[in-house]
């Protein structure tokens, strides 16, 4: 007899066909079932409110209320209180059914709401009877110091806002309770609010970052481990690791479905695994994105790049290296999905370097999509700026702080540069700025000094002070410093300059090569 081969449709111990017709009949039963039970509890809902609303209109005595919040809102769920004992609540539109005879008090309560009681002589011969509830009003200014602290959330309950200019904020028909006050590279404040009226003054402080960069090409555990030991040892806080470089390589094992047909990806470190043992030694997180100059991007989306007059190919700087166009917001997404990328693997910053117009090229056969806004100072400043907000609502959502790096001049001259970067603007768009300010990158009499790399104190000194009076937004300026050709002296003498002011700092050496007695200790 010729063996038969099983059938894998077939079902053991009861015969029948898993995916036959006695499988359907089931599952539909299965299905009926589900929504039977979870049909009772909407039901029972339904029906109490349905009755009281019911209850309340059936009687032939019962009057017609409307309850009113801000802006005339109908408010749902206030309690109604006549003093003839009767009580009811508000449902959907508003609407509330009690028995009183007039003359009569009426005492209504709801959250967000000061208690109201109204004296009721007569109803209206049409219509419901409308009740305006005053809102409770939460209000107040965050403050550091006496500086006003602009783009912090306020949330209370289920509520939020915003802080506008000045460091204002206002909350209307807030619930008592806790309130917290948060923003990305600030520290976290809170307090308790009654519900009392009356402007709050709120203390807020920036997280003071002290850190260093760590080079994408230090692959070693040993040399990774000795930063991390110098961290423990001094009073650094934070590591600046790079993501993608001034190449346009990405340093890690991104999972982006654009770097990998680029080849953009060299795989220099573990991410997870730097990331893990910086949390260990409780440090905060940065990554370095550089944004436009990105050989890799240019040539795999000529499209998107700056474009050379002369030839028709992507335009190359002075190294050979490709620039994406600023003005072509195709161009923008790749960048800031690193940032979002590295956001989800666990950093807590993502910060934007050459996030600007090009310079170091012949820029004379530089063409744009959009030829006008590069040739302006308003046109560029405004394209920088509307990246940078882009990139910070899209990324402060995945929980991550923003900040960009900016050239050090623009601190010191009222114009851009012809690069896009006014401090004023910028400020409003991100959550950190860090101008790179490197006294040796400062020409020959500047300041009337002979050579400024000798003079850290005047040149960091000039730069902050010009700076600081010019934050017009919510930013939190933050400086990188040299940390190379200098002696330990002049590199101290720098760190000093912005511990005066009371700013954080981040210290760049290109190699990470730093000396423990650079760094003030614990």
């Amino acid at each position: 007899m010729a063996s038969r081969r099983p059938n894998p449709d077939l079902e053991i111990f009861s015969g029948r066909r898993r995916h036959g017709a006695g499988y359907r009949v089931r599952r539909a039963r299965l299905i009926k079932n589900l929504f039977k039970v979870l049909l009772v509890p909407v039901f029972i809902i339904g029906l109490i409110v349905g009755v009281r609303m019911i209850a309340g209109m059936i009687q032939p005595d019962a009057n017609h209320l409307a309850i009113l919040g801000y802006e005339r809102v109908p408010l749902t769920g206030a309690i109604i209180s006549a003093d003839n004992g009767h009580q009811t609540i508000s449902v959907e539109g508003g609407s509330a059914f009690i028995v009183f005879d007039t003359p009569t008090s009426i005492r209504v309560e709801a959250p967000g709401y000061n208690t109201a009681i109204y004296e009721v002589d007569a109803l209206p011969t049409e219509g419901p009877l409308q009740l305006q509830m005053e809102p409770l009003i939460l209000q107040g200014r965050v403050t550091n110091n006496s500086t006003g602290v602009v783009g912090a959330t306020v949330r209370i309950g289920d509520q939020e806002a915003i802080t506008a200019e000045f460091g204002s904020f206002e909350v209307i028909a807030a619930v008592p309770g806790e309130v917290t006050i948060t923003k990305p590279t600030w520290e976290d404040t809170s307090f308790e609010w009654d519900g009392s009226s009356g402007r709050f003054d709120v203390k807020m402080g920036p997280f003071i970052i002290k850190g260093i960069r760590i080079f994408g090409y230090d692959t070693t555990n040993p040399e990774y481990r000795e930063l991390l030991r110098i961290a423990d040892e001094t009073v650094i806080n934070a590591f600046a690791f790079d993501t993608k470089n001034e190449f346009g390589e990405v340093m890690y094992l991104s999972e982006d479905y654009e770097a990998f047909p680029m080849e953009a990806i060299i795989n220099k470190y573990d991410v997870h695994e730097r990331l893990a043992l910086a949390k260990e030694h409780g440090l905060y997180t940065i990554t370095r994105i550089v944004t436009f100059q990105d050989e890799f991007a240019a040539k795999h989306f000529p499209e998107r790049a700056i474009l050379n007059s002369a030839t028709g190919e992507p335009w190359r700087n002075w190294q050979g290296i490709g620039w994406m166009d600023p003005t072509d917001r195709e161009s923008w997404d790749y960048p800031i999905r690193m940032g979002i990328e590295a956001c989800r693997f666990g950093f807590d910053e993502v910060q934007f370097d050459y996030v600007r117009f090009p310079t170091d090229g012949d820029t004379s056969v530089a063409v744009y999509d959009d030829p006008e806004a590069a040739a302006t100072q308003e046109g560029r400043v405004a394209t920088v700026s509307a990246f940078l907000s882009e990139a910070r609502d899209r990324i402060n959502a995945e929980g991550c702080a923003v900040s960009a790096d900016i050239f050090s001049i623009v601190l010191s001259v009222p114009n851009d540069q012809g690069i896009g970067q006014k401090i004023e603007e910028l400020s409003w768009v991100v959550d950190a700025i860090s101008p790179m300010i490197y006294p040796s990158h400062y020409a020959n009499g500047w300041l009337n000094l002979d050579n400024p790399n000798n003079y850290p104190e005047e040149v960091i000194g000039e730069a902050l002070a010009s700076s600081v009076v010019r934050l017009e937004g919510g930013a939190y300026l933050r400086p990188w410093l040299q940390a190379f050709g200098w002696s330990t002296a002049q590199i101290r003498e720098a760190i000093a300059v912005a511990d005066s002011y009371g700013m954080g700092w981040l210290l760049w050496n290109s190699q990470s090569e730093f000396e423990q007695d650079w760094i003030p200790a614990n």
